[in-house]
């Protein structure tokens, strides 16, 4: 039997050279001279003054660590902070030290990027709705780079074209997770503190949003991130720099799950379907390290998510309306023009309401079951106040004896809206999957009628008005000198103008 640790050690690993342990008491626990892989990582134990936690995850590496002491104590909640690996280097992420108001804050911060996102709730729902009330704004700060705006107006204004694309950049992988009857209105805001001009703030963004989301009460099924994907010496990169990007042959912003890819946007020169492919493979294996380590940090700190908050229609709303719309459905589905099908629906839509209504189901206060009257239920015997020795005496309270008939389910208007536009598009989807034409006649890989005219303003340098089915869109183009180009601030240090821009009406 081995006497000691330090016995041990000798025996199953030599001493680095560079190491030197003051053991003034007792030799270090086993686990201190153990490789990782002999030892299994340590549990996460509640925090004590002037202590600190890790966790470590085999695999992706990810290290949660708690600081502790008497600074933490004295200032408030807790930081948290993890590195996790990312390509070819790690991103920072922390929590618990700034904006201990939200629902959830984390600063993400990649070489000297530092990306900040905070997860806001309303504190009682808004009305129900098919369309969950979620806002995301990102902005990216001039100060993050050290520069002031060069233009007229120095305060920074409303947001420019490439920060409303990275806002829907977080908003589509995000949204989908979000499950259906929580109507909480949501704002998850994105700011950029500090840009390095190295490491591109957008696909942090991406992440930060994800990690808050997956930190707040919000009850999101499942935790997202994003990564760029470059292609350089026909090698795939994983967030590639910006010296990178200028030698890459593509540019792949993507966001997902650790299951499932949620969002793919970017270009290429020309590459096969199968190195695209090949791409989305590399991405979607470091999205799903990401994941992993974000669920660790969740475990340790994340809020308890706001489960009893989701109001679902009942499963009997479903049945009764697909009893009553049935075969009237199926018709009114089958008008070609878009505006008689609109209305038809519409109608059918009132029909289902106005017997639901006669059938007493549905209900205008919003009231899952019913409730008598208070006043047919209790009863006062003495109706008049005696005052005795100063002291109001009421009179005797009774219960009267209600019968325990079963009471029809109350279904809000609201509810039998919602569920009507579900069971329309279930009846629809299920037409089209079955071989059937689609509402206005084309099969499934049939196109609308395209028609495009040239010409129609005489004043502009350039019009044209493309239509496509019912779909219209009229293009105008003027032309300018070089003075009229746009000048754009951005966070690099390089005076910008835009000589094309696109407005939409």
């Amino acid at each position: 039997m081995l006497a000691s640790t330090t016995t041990l050690h000798h025996l199953l690993l030599p001493a680095p050279p560079h190491l030197a342990f003051a053991l003034p008491h007792a030799a270090p626990p086993l686990h201190a001279w153990l490789p990782l892989s002999r030892v299994a990582p340590p549990r996460v134990a509640a925090l004590t003054h002037g202590s600190s936690c890790r966790m470590r995850r085999r695999g992706t590496r990810a290290k949660v660590v708690a600081a502790g002491g008497d600074e933490a104590s004295s200032s408030g909640p807790t930081k948290f902070s993890v590195k996790i690996p990312v390509g070819n280097r790690h991103i920072l992420v922390e929590t618990g030290h700034i904006g201990r108001q939200a629902s959830a804050s984390v600063m993400v911060t990649d070489g000297e990027t530092i990306v900040y996102c905070s997860v806001c709730m309303a504190d009682t729902p808004s009305d129900p709705s098919d369309f969950f009330p979620m806002s995301v704004h990102y902005q990216e700060r001039l100060s993050a780079a050290g520069r002031t705006s060069g233009g007229f107006f120095k305060r920074e204004g409303r947001a420019k074209d490439h920060e409303v694309l990275v806002c829907r950049l977080i908003d589509r992988p995000l949204r989908p997770t979000m499950p259906k009857g929580f109507y909480y209105e949501t704002q998850i805001l994105s700011w950029v503190f500090s840009y390095d001009g190295i490491h591109s703030p957008d696909c942090v963004a991406v992440t930060a949003a994800g990690i808050a989301m997956a930190l707040s009460e919000v009850p999101n099924k499942q935790t997202i991130a994003g990564v760029r994907i470059g292609m350089i010496n026909d090698q795939f990169v994983v967030n590639p720099t910006t010296e990178q990007m200028e030698d890459s042959e593509l540019d792949l912003m993507m966001a997902g799950t650790d299951s499932a890819i949620l969002m793919i946007e970017g270009f290429c020169d020309f590459l096969t379907e199968e190195k695209l492919l090949q791409a989305v493979e590399t991405g979607q294996v470091a999205i799903r390290e990401i994941c992993k380590a974000i669920d660790v940090l969740v475990q340790t700190c994340g809020k308890k998510k706001m489960v009893e908050a989701i109001n679902l229609p009942p499963a009997e709303l479903y049945r009764h309306v697909e009893d009553i719309s049935g075969d009237e459905l199926v018709k009114a589905l089958q008008i070609k023009e878009k505006i008689p099908r609109r209305k038809a629906l519409s109608a059918l839509e009132e029909k289902v309401i106005m017997i639901l209504s006669e059938q007493g189901y549905v209900s205008k206060d919003e009231l899952s079951g019913p409730i008598g009257n208070l006043a047919d239920i209790v009863e006062e015997e003495d109706e008049d106040e005696v005052i005795e020795d100063g002291e109001v005496d009421e009179g005797d309270v009774h219960i009267k004896p209600v019968s325990r008939k079963p009471h029809r389910q109350l279904f809000s208007e609201v509810d039998v809206k919602l569920v009507f536009k579900e069971v329309s598009s279930k009846y629809l989807r299920r037409r089209i999957v079955e071989g059937e034409k689609r509402s206005d006649g084309r099969s499934a890989c049939e196109l609308r009628p395209i028609n495009s005219q040239c010409g129609i303003l005489p004043r502009a340098h350039g019009s044209a008005l493309f239509t496509r089915g019912e779909t219209q869109a009229l293009a105008v183009v003027t032309l300018g000198d070089y003075q009229m180009a746009q000048r754009i601030d951005t966070l690099v240090d390089t005076e910008e103008s835009k000589s094309f821009y696109l407005q939409i009406y």
